[in-house]
């Protein structure tokens, strides 16, 4: 069976080693007979193990470090962010991606470079989102409604400069009407429907009047980039600028 268990220190705090007795009464009765290594006055006993030890200059006896103390020594590291209130650690939450710690004042303060980096990546994202808004309400598919049914324009670049060349045409040729103007229907289903000139006349505002809107968006929202604080940049939502 295992016996009671003494731990001995020198003065600096390094273990010397761990000895055996019966009991701490028949140890304290003969510490020499039990730990023939024990000095009165230069090395120190304790009955429980000391994870960091140091004498107590008070006290003249080996104890267990203070928080500050493993903090002095070295023992225990602070990382960003934490400091010592008597023994108590505090944490201060870092606030953002762009704030370094400040030890001197315990907080944290912006870094100019990391903020203008930062600035500089939520604007170039936002530009590509820019565009792709932009481009998403370019397209945005129009109604047509011709003898009382409605149809659905799939307004992409490619139906535009087809619609474009066909009204020109029909200019150039003095017609009335385009017979073959792709269009889905109510189910969803591809027709060629034909368009007089009032009809086209309708079709070709709204869709100039998207092209005017989303221009002139697109302006509005480069401008601000420009302006916009790293604080408007994170709740920026590009395709807010864009509405109908």
């Amino acid at each position: 069976m295992e016996g009671f268990r003494v731990y001995l220190y020198d003065k600096n705090g390094n273990i010397i080693g761990i000895f055996l007795a019966p009991s701490q009464k028949k140890f304290e009765a003969d510490k020499l007979k039990y730990c023939s290594e024990y000095r009165e006055g230069e090395n120190f006993i304790s009955y429980t193990e000391i994870k960091n030890p140091v004498l107590d200059k008070k006290t003249g006896e080996v104890r267990e470090m203070t928080i500050s103390e493993q903090v002095q020594a070295g023992i225990l590291i602070l990382s960003n962010g934490q400091y010592l209130e008597g023994e108590e650690i505090k944490t201060v939450t870092k606030p953002n991606d762009w704030s370094i710690w400040d030890k001197n004042s315990n907080a944290w303060k912006v870094d100019n470079d990391l903020l203008n980096k930062k600035l500089k990546e939520l604007r170039e994202k936002a530009l590509k989102d820019l565009a792709e808004a932009k481009s998403n309400f370019l397209n945005q598919p129009l109604e047509i409604e011709k003898s009382s049914k409605k149809y659905t324009f799939e307004n992409n670049e490619k139906n535009r400069n087809r619609l474009s060349l066909k009204i020109s045409l029909m200019w150039v040729l003095e017609q009335d009407k385009i017979e073959k103007v792709k269009a889905q229907n109510d189910k969803g289903l591809v027709e060629f429907i034909e368009l007089n000139r009032t009809e086209l006349k309708v079709l070709s505002k709204k869709i100039q009047d998207i092209i005017e809107v989303a221009d002139i968006a697109e302006q509005m929202a480069v401008t601000g980039l420009e302006r916009y604080t790293i604080e408007q940049m994170l709740e920026l939502n590009v395709s807010d600028f864009f509405q109908n």
